[in-house]
C-alpha cells in the first residue's frame, strides 16, 4: 500500500482480499471484496464476482458513447488525496512495506494521539444484515432474506429486490453497498434503490425507500480483525482461552466461556493496570462469564465484547474462578488509552 491514494481506492483495510473496477481515469465502477468474522471468504463467490464484472461491463459500454455517459454510473470522486506516509506515526515508525491492516492500525493510534479517537472508528464498512438484509451470495446484491423485525422491513424492502443504488452510489455487489453504509453520515437515513421484480419481466420497476436503522445498527464482530492489536484499549492483562485438553482437566464444558489471566501489566508510561486493575484481576484467574455472556470467546473476541457493550467509565461485571472459588468482580470500564506509537 506504498503511496496508494488511500481516499480513491477506500475499502475496509482489515479484510482478506479487495478488487477495484475502474476506467481509464481511475473512476471506480464498483468494489468488490469484503470479509466477516466467520470466514475469510465468505463473503466472496465466484458467480457474484461474475454478476459484478458483467454489470461492471455493460457500465462501460454504455459510457463509451458520449451520450450515454453519467457521472450517475460512479462512486464518488474524492475531493481531496491522501497516502499511507501521510500518518505521521506511519511515516516516523514504519519502515519496509505498508500491509493494508497497519493503515488502520496507525490511523486508530495517530486518533488516539491526536486526541480524536472515537468507538464508532471500529466499526466502518457495515454489514448488510446491519440494516436488515441477507444477500444472495451466488448474486451479490440481490436479496435473498429481509430480517425480521429489521429497518429493512420497516422501509419495505423484499425478498428478491435487487439493490442498485444506495444514495449516491450505484451498487453491484456487496461492498458497494458496505461502502455506501461506511461513508453514510451519523444520523442520517440511506435512500435504497432497488429493482423490484415481477412475474411480467416488462413490468419490473425500480423503487427508492428510506431506510431507519436503529441504534448501534453500525456494530459488528472485530474479533477477526488484525487492527484490534493497536485499539487504544488498556486491559491490564495477558491471557489465553483454554484448550480442549485444560478443560477436560478443569471439568469446564467446551461451549463455555474459559480464558486463563496469565499476568498482569502496568502501562509503561502511567503505570496504571487498567480494566484489570479497576476489576481487581488476579493472575490465575480463570474468566468465566462478562456481564452475564458465557458462551466461548478467544481473548480477540472478549476485547470486541468489551468494546461493543461498554465506553469509558461503564460498570463491567466479571465473574472469574480463583483457587477453585466463584468471585464477582465489578469495576470501571478505563478510559481509552496506548502507549503505542508504532505496530509491528
Amino acid at each position: 500500500m506504498n503511496g496508494v491514494d488511500l481516499t480513491r481506492f477506500e475499502f475496509d483495510y482489515d479484510t482478506t482480499w479487495q478488487a477495484f473496477f475502474l476506467d481509464a481515469d481511475l473512476n471506480v465502477y464498483s468494489r468488490y471484496g469484503g470479509r466477516d468474522e466467520k470466514a475469510a471468504d465468505g463473503r466472496l463467490s465466484k458467480e457474484s464476482l461474475l454478476t459484478t464484472m458483467g454489470e461492471v461491463l455493460e457500465v462501460h459500454r454504455r459510457r463509451s458513447v458520449p451520450a450515454g455517459r453519467t457521472d450517475l454510473d460512479l462512486h464518488p470522486r474524492p475531493q481531496t488525496s491522501t497516502i499511507p506516509e501521510d500518518i505521521p506515526l506511519l511515516k516516523a515508525a514504519h519502515q519496509g512495506c505498508v500491509h493494508c491492516h497497519q493503515i488502520q492500525e496507525y490511523r486508530l493510534l495517530q486518533a488516539f494521539r491526536d486526541g480524536r479517537f472515537a468507538r464508532q472508528q471500529l466499526f466502518g464498512f457495515p454489514l448488510p444484515e446491519s440494516i436488515g438484509i441477507r444477500f444472495d451470495r451466488s448474486h451479490g446484491h440481490k436479496i435473498a432474506e429481509v430480517i425480521p423485525g429489521s429497518a429493512a422491513v420497516m422501509a419495505g424492502l423484499a425478498s428478491g429486490d435487487v439493490v442498485t443504488r444506495v444514495g449516491d452510489v450505484p451498487i453491484h455487489s456487496e461492498q458497494d453497498l458496505r461502502w455506501a453504509l461506511h461513508r453514510l453520515p451519523e444520523n442520517e437515513r440511506p435512500l435504497v434503490t432497488v429493482q423490484r421484480a415481477s412475474s411480467d419481466p416488462a413490468a419490473s420497476r425500480s423503487v427508492v425507500m428510506n431506510l431507519a436503522p436503529g441504534e448501534s445498527w453500525r456494530q459488528t464482530e472485530l474479533g477477526w480483525r488484525k487492527s484490534l492489536r493497536s485499539l487504544p484499549l488498556p486491559l491490564g492483562f495477558l491471557a489465553y482461552p483454554l484448550g480442549a485438553e485444560e478443560r477436560r482437566t478443569a471439568k469446564l464444558p467446551l461451549d463455555r466461556l474459559a480464558i486463563r489471566v496469565v499476568s498482569i501489566r502496568a502501562d509503561a508510561s502511567t503505570g496504571a493496570r487498567g480494566l484489570a486493575g479497576n476489576l481487581g484481576l488476579e493472575k490465575g484467574d480463570l474468566i468465566v462469564s462478562l456481564d452475564g455472556h458465557d458462551g466461548p470467546r478467544t481473548l480477540e473476541d472478549l476485547k470486541s465484547d468489551l468494546v461493543r457493550r461498554y465506553l469509558p467509565g461503564d460498570k463491567v461485571l466479571m465473574i472469574v474462578l480463583r483457587n477453585g472459588q466463584t468471585v464477582e468482580l465489578e469495576g470501571r470500564f478505563p478510559d481509552w488509552h496506548t502507549s503505542d506509537t508504532s505496530v509491528p
